[in-house]
């Protein structure tokens, strides 16, 4: 009996979702109302990220002008169902999904909830880029990132009800407010 309770705990911990584990994670950044999470391993990043709003939730690494040159994961639960998507800020105010300007979403192992109007949302992501569009996660050192949540509109056109702007060393947890 105990070997086969032992068996079920090692299946859920291997195929659930990370969100579900959220206490596992290494690091958070609690800013406002929002609260991002990660753990860095060599090749990739474990994140979730959490915020109280029932619209689009997103972090973007390296802007270079605004947002700008960023390289963007942005989603939003729906009725249930959970989005999360790779995009580029191909202008100075405005950002693009990675599939519209050729290349391809980035994000493995999407999953997210919406309950009490906290909207949060995981995924993996490698720390290398992989295409044009994406920017690479720094395993030693800062670096730049914005996060932001939406007015609770689950749209990504949707304005932001809060952003900010952090330089992260997601190897040691250390976070510095930039704006």
């Amino acid at each position: 009996m105990m070997k086969k309770i032992g068996l079920l705990m090692l299946a859920a911990a291997v195929f659930l979702p990370g969100s579900l584990f959220a206490s596992d994670y290494a690091h958070k950044l609690e800013v406002k109302d929002m609260t991002v999470s990660w753990t860095l391993d060599s090749d990739q990043i474990q994140m979730e990220l959490s915020a109280k709003t029932t619209g689009w939730v997103a972090i973007g690494i390296d802007p270079e002008d605004a947002m700008g040159g960023g390289d963007i994961i942005i989603g939003a639960v729906k009725n249930g169902k959970v989005r999360i998507e790779d995009h580029f800020a191909d202008r100075k105010r405005g950002h693009s999904s990675d599939d519209k300007l050729g290349g391809t979403n980035q994000v493995i192992d999407p999953a997210g909830k919406e309950e009490n109007g906290v909207t949060t949302l995981s995924f993996t992501r490698l720390v290398n880029a992989l295409e044009q569009w994406d920017k690479p996660i720094r395993t030693d050192g800062k670096t730049r990132v914005m996060i932001a949540f939406g007015t609770g509109r689950d749209s990504f056109i949707a304005g932001h009800q809060f952003r900010t702007v952090y330089d992260i060393d997601f190897a040691t947890g250390e976070a510095v407010k930039i704006k």
